[in-house]
């Protein structure tokens, strides 16, 4: 791949990682409002007090984002001690594509500083072959010898496959002390 090529890859890799993750990260924020929503409405005492504010709190955000009614009624609610449920499987895709977009989006920003890299120093090669007088190469020269090798966003272990689960993990010890998951 030549590096304008990929600097279009890269271009297309961003935006594709953006559109992505906001989706997905909505969904999943929603998906979560909904299940602590649900999940909160049969406390007694003290605890439901506050969560009544949980509650109030919840229904204006939910009237005051009518934008967002696809998400709100259309986003997985998680059953969590049910086991493997269709609710449940969809929820975790919809939370693992959040990182997807993110490895998508942190691929095509490398490769968008390796191509502005390699802009330059194909720039400040020019400057010295132009110094060489008539025997020194042309832009074009230089460029076709430049090959870019493709990148995967596979290999972005951190962002791909430790975070999601850091997160999951935190998520579940706040839902346990909110007294949320029962066991």
């Amino acid at each position: 791949m030549t590096y304008q090529q990929a600097g279009r890859v890269a271009v297309i890799k961003r935006i594709a990682g953006w559109i992505i993750f906001i989706p997905a990260l909505l969904s999943t924020l929603i998906s979560l409002l909904n299940f602590i929503n649900e999940h909160t409405k049969t406390e007694q005492g003290i605890n439901a007090v506050m969560l009544d504010f949980v509650h109030v709190m919840v229904d204006m955000v939910k009237f005051n984002t009518s934008f967002l009614n696809v998400f709100w009624y259309n986003s997985p609610v998680p059953a969590l001690g049910q086991g493997v449920t269709t609710a449940n499987i969809v929820f975790f895709i919809i939370y693992w594509l959040i990182f997807v977009g993110l490895a998508l989006q942190a691929s095509g920003a490398r490769m968008s500083r390796q191509v502005k890299h390699i802009r330059e120093g194909i720039q400040d090669q020019l400057i010295l072959e132009q110094a060489k007088g008539a025997e020194g190469r042309t832009r074009p020269q230089i460029e076709e010898r430049i090959v870019i090798p493709r990148h995967t966003i596979l290999v972005q272990y951190f962002p791909l496959y430790i975070l999601p689960i850091v997160i999951a993990v935190v998520a579940y010890f706040v839902l346990k002390l909110l007294g949320l998951i029962a066991g």
